[in-house]
């Protein structure tokens, strides 16, 4: 089991799924800002505050005080920091929210339900379908016609 060991760049605890920054420093990942923010760099194995040197997993078995389903891969969250749940969660998250896309990042694989293996994987930009609302009084068309799912198209009016 290989364990590093950064300087924080905000106060971390134990359990939370880390970055590293381009300066070097670990903050607690996250997979809706930035590819590098969604980039997990293992699991914090000590929690400490801004400024301390904590010890990190990158990829090996972490065992946490969470609850997991023995075989259910976890997955970044994109709602809160650091924290990591099943693909239905997150997706779940990302259905209901006004992102328009979030980052797939796979942090590993429960074994047990206290255990993760830790598998990082290079995070994948999931764009979210989210629906247009037009109003009669929009004053720029955002749309000049709809295409449905066979692929025809309806041309919409314009008040030219």
């Amino acid at each position: 089991m290989a364990i590093v060991s950064f300087l924080t760049g905000e106060t971390i605890s134990a359990g939370d799924a880390i970055f590293v920054s381009a300066s070097g420093l670990a903050f607690k990942a996250i997979a809706s800002d930035s590819f590098q923010n969604a980039s997990v760099a293992g699991i914090a194995i000590d929690g400490g505050a801004q400024g301390t040197l904590i010890r990190v997993n990158p990829d090996s078995v972490y065992d946490s005080d969470s609850t997991f389903v023995p075989g259910v891969p976890q997955y970044l969250s994109a709602s809160v920091s650091g924290a990591y749940a099943p693909f239905e969660v997150i997706n779940s998250g990302l259905i209901n929210s006004s992102r328009a896309s979030v980052y797939l990042s796979k942090i590993g694989s429960a074994l047990t339900s206290s255990k993760i293996e830790i598998e990082t994987t290079v995070p994948i930009l999931l764009q979210n379908p989210t629906s247009v609302l037009l109003l009669e009084d929009n004053v720029v068309p955002l749309l000049d016609a709809i295409l449905l799912e066979d692929g025809s198209r309806i041309d919409l009016e314009t008040s030219l």
